[in-house]
């Protein structure tokens, strides 16, 4: 009797320990995920604002092409969060190819009389969807490291979203 209750405190120790790492590992595969994801499409999104920052044209271009490239060594400094992040978590950061062409064509034509307008549109609405992609991400992550990245990263959409708003009145 002692042999069967000690054979089923083993057990039952045995299976705990293996569901707790089967959720870790499950909730790991989640979260690299996601942050997989965020990193293809910051990837992405970056691809939009050089090509508008390259293809600013008409009246205010010089400033559009300042904020552009600021934007751009933000997303840049995120991009590395992220794959820092994976690589912590033992994940190497790819980006497919069909990522990083996803953008090259989506920016209105140079010769286009309002270029300008036309590229702080798209840009505004690529944020728009970046931004409401990262709130649905964050849902779910109990990592609090990862957590705050999300969160910084959210802030930082938003600043920038906020400031080609602002460029849009001018």
């Amino acid at each position: 009797n002692q042999r069967i209750d000690f054979n089923m405190k083993r057990f039952t120790f045995l299976f705990v320990f293996m569901m707790a790492w089967v959720l870790e590992v499950n909730g790991q595969t989640a979260t690299t995920a996601k942050l997989q994801e965020t990193l293809e499409d910051l990837v992405s999104l970056d691809r939009l604002v050089r090509q508008v920052h390259w293809n600013a044209r008409g009246t205010a271009a010089y400033s559009l092409h300042e904020l552009t490239g600021e934007f751009h060594a933000e997303l840049d400094s995120q991009q590395d969060i992220f794959a820092e992040q994976l690589s912590i978590l033992g994940v190497d950061p790819v980006v497919s190819f069909e990522k990083l062409t996803q953008n090259v064509h989506a920016v209105p034509n140079a010769n286009q009389k309002h270029m300008r307008k036309a590229g702080i549109d798209l840009l505004i609405k690529h944020y728009q969807q970046m931004i409401n992609q990262v709130k649905e991400r964050m849902k779910g992550i109990d990592d609090l490291v990862v957590e705050d990245h999300f969160i910084g990263l959210r802030a930082m959409l938003e600043l920038q979203q906020w400031k080609l708003k602002l460029e849009q009145e001018i």
